[in-house]
This record gives C-alpha cells, structure tokens and sequence, in this order.
C-alpha cells in the first residue's frame, strides 16, 4: 500500500508539473500573439489583396501591432475587399485619420504583411471602428507587364523612326543629285560665257595694236591730230574694257573651281548662310534681353505698364485685383468652372483633373481660341476649405493643374499664359456671389479685336 500510495504521489507530480509547463508554453505563445493585450477594431479596403490572408500581421511604424481578424469579399465588380484589423491599444496614438495601410511583402519572396504608417500630429487618432485610407500593392506581374508594353512601343517607334530616315536619306539623294546637275550646268554656261569673254578681249587687243601701227582705214585717220586724239581716247576706253574682260573671265575660272571643288562655293555659300543666321539668332536675343531689361527698368516701367507690357509671373493679387491687366484698352472675357466638375480628391488628399473636367476645360477655350495667342490667358484658382494659407496653397494647385493642361494642349505661350491664386475670394463676382470654389478662366482681349470678332 505504501508503495502504490507513492507511486500516485509520483503520478500526480508529473501530471501537475505538465499542466504547468503547458500553461506557460500556452501564456508566452498567447503573449507572442497577443492574445492577452487589448485591442481596437479599425478597417480599410483594397481592390487588390496580393496574397494577404486573413491571420496576417499588421504593422504600426514597422512595430507588430495586430493581426487581420477578417476580410469581407466584395459583392460586385469594381467593390473593394474590406478588411477587418485587431491592433493593440497602447499604439493607438500612433494610428491617425491620415495613415496609410499598405500591403508589404518580406524581402523579395517573403509572406506579405500589412504595415500602418504613423499619421501626422495634426490629424486626430482615427476612431475604432473607422475606416483609413490605403494605398494598393505593387504587383512585380503588373510591372512586367508594362515593361513588356513599353518595349513593345520602343520597337514600333523604332522601326517608325527607321523607316523615316530611310525617306529622308533618300530625299536628300536626291536633291544632291539636282543640285549637282545644276552645278554641272551652270559650269559649263560659265565656261561659254570665259570662252567668249576672252575671244573679245583678244579682238579688242589686236584692234587697238593695229591702231596705233596705222594700218587699215582707221590708222591713216591718225594724221589729224584731233581726230587722233579722240580715237586715243577711245583707245583708251576700249583697253580698260578689255582688262575688265580679263577680271570677268579669271572671276569665273575661279568660281568654276570653287563649284567643282570639295570645298567649293557652294559649301562656302552654305556656311555663310549659316553664319549669317546665327548672327540674325544672336542679334534677336539680344534685342530680346534689352527689350526684357528696359521693360524691368525703373526709369522706364511706367512707360511699359501704360502700353500693357507685364510679367505675368511677377504680378501680386492685390496688382491682379486692381485690375493692372485690364488698364487701357483691353477687356476681360471670364467663365467660371467649379471644383466638382474639375478635379478628383487623390488618397493623399491632393487633386487632379478628371477626363470630365479636361472636357469642361475644352468646352470652355472653344470661344477663347480665335483671340489667342495675341491675348492674355489667366487661370484664377479659388479654393473654400481650411485656413487663409490653406486655401491659397489649393487655390495655386489648382489653376497650376488648368495652366499646364493648357499650355500642353492648345499649345500656349508660357509668357501670355499666367496663373494666379486668390484663395476664397472671388476676384468681381461669381455665380456663387463673393466666393467660388474652383477655377475661373480670364481673357483679357484688345477691344478693337473683341468688337471685330477677332
């Protein structure tokens, strides 16, 4: 009995320390998981998970702080999967309505992970329950793609821009072969023309040796010293006009051999062409930067600024709403487009013109284009949300977006294309009354052209 009363003792002991040792095992694999720690619910969404699976970790600021409790599936074509996330509370504050959730994957060929970016102190903590913007994964399959695509393209231009060359070669074969046809014919007129430049310089010379030896009728005239002198005289006349006979014809000897030469004069009448143009290029740059440099001149900027000559890029709002464009004799055209119909809120909160406002934008230039590009096109930006600095900072985005789309696609002069930021404040008065929210487009037109129709 004594025996088998210690034998269950020793049983129980082993069965007891067992139990313990699995509670631990249980309690640091449940802390590991934390199993134990509070936690929040907090969601967002994906169009695209990349193997994410429900269990995977989330990430705060690169720190394990949950896990994916659960991924409800779309129920339609073009829905987003919505994620349900478990993050732990002592990281809340580091989880703001500005964060970001992202899919990673660990190293190349790793298992893929949530990560949480920390948002900034300015934004609240995003509340449980609520839902933080993402950003969609990377896919190397999608970067292939778009690499096989572009080389694709790359060939295709290539083979255009082969086939072009090909065209131009040709095309330039051709007409060295006019131009040395041309040369060819032209030398052998000039020819002709030395041949017979020479045969009247040597008549003329032997005319004038028979002169003055008396032969012939004309050299018994030399008896009456008068009449002599007059012919010495004539003589005289003829014998210059022979020597510039002889300047004609070595001229054209010369110009023959420069025609013909490898570096004849038609190479040389090419160089000074060019040299006379880039002397023309020079001469208009330079007027170009005194014109610039007068216009900036104190002595001389009100004399511009009364003929409507500005730098756009140096005008203020307050110069803008005085009204310094419209001085003289021109007058503004403005049509007014709202922010809605503009532009599309990104995930980080900036903006970008849509297909429907590029359209919009068309629409509106349609009764623009037949003043361009003489007149003066400004992009007034206006923007309703936040502070003062916040709205200029929208309201300069958003006629930088319209400027450059217009410049891009009507081809404008940058130098009569301006922009201008006016924040909430609409500059006269909108369809909203002393506010907008969006852009304006103002031309300011010569009255002259307005009153003839361009």
């Amino acid at each position: 009995m004594r025996g088998s009363s210690a034998r269950l003792i020793g049983i129980a002991i082993f069965v007891l320390a067992g139990l313990g040792l699995f509670a631990v095992g249980l309690f640091m694999i449940g802390a590991r998981q934390l199993a134990f720690t509070p936690k929040f619910t907090v969601y967002t969404e994906f169009a695209k998970l990349n193997g994410l699976e429900t269990g995977a970790t989330v990430r705060v600021s690169g720190m394990k702080a949950g896990e994916v409790s659960a991924i409800r599936l779309p129920s339609k074509p073009g829905e987003k999967f919505r994620l349900q996330l478990e993050i732990r509370d002592d990281l809340h504050p580091l989880v703001r309505q500005d964060s970001v959730a992202s899919i990673e994957t660990e190293g190349l060929v790793g298992g893929t992970f949530l990560e949480v970016a920390g948002g900034t102190p300015a934004a609240p903590a995003l509340a449980p329950g609520g839902t933080m913007p993402s950003r969609e994964p990377f896919g190397f399959a999608e970067l292939f793609q778009e690499l096989g695509e572009t080389v694709a393209l790359i060939n295709d231009t290539v083979r255009d821009i082969r086939g072009n060359v090909v065209r131009i070669v040709g095309s330039v074969a051709d007409v060295a072969e006019h131009t040395q046809e041309i040369i060819t014919t032209v030398g052998r007129d000039l020819e002709r023309i030395a041949a017979a430049g020479v045969r009247v310089a040597g008549d003329v010379r032997h005319l004038a040796d028979d002169v003055r030896a008396g032969k012939g009728t004309i050299g018994k005239l030399f008896t009456d010293d008068e009449l002599y002198r007059q012919v010495t005289a004539v003589m005289t006349t003829a014998s210059q006009i022979a020597e510039r006979v002889r300047d004609v014809v070595g001229e054209a000897k010369d110009l023959i051999a420069k025609l013909q030469g490898t570096g004849g004069r038609v190479q040389g009448m090419v160089a000074n062409l060019q040299e006379t143009l880039d002397s023309a290029r020079t001469a208009l740059g330079d007027m170009s930067d005194a014109m610039d440099a007068l216009k900036h001149n104190f002595l001389l900027r009100g004399f511009f600024h009364e003929r409507g000559y500005f730098d756009l890029s140096q005008l203020s709002p307050a110069e803008y709403r005085a009204g310094v464009l419209a001085h003289g004799n021109r007058q503004r055209l403005r049509i007014w487009l709202k922010a809605d119909v503009l532009f599309r809120t990104t995930a980080d909160g900036g903006e970008v013109l849509t297909d429907g406002g590029k359209a919009r934008i068309d629409s509106a230039m349609a009764g623009y284009l037949p003043y361009l590009p003489d007149a003066v096109l400004m992009v007034e930006g206006y923007a309703r949300q936040g502070s003062r600095a916040q709205q200029f900072l929208r309201a300069r985005d958003r006629a930088a977006l319209v400027r450059a789309y217009l410049i891009d696609r009507f081809h404008l002069d940058p130098r009569t294309t301006g922009l201008m930021p006016l924040g909430a404040e609409a500059s006269g008065t909108s369809p909203d009354g002393r506010t907008w929210d969006g852009v304006a487009l103002s031309l300011f037109v010569e009255r002259g052209r307005l009153n003839s129709g361009g």
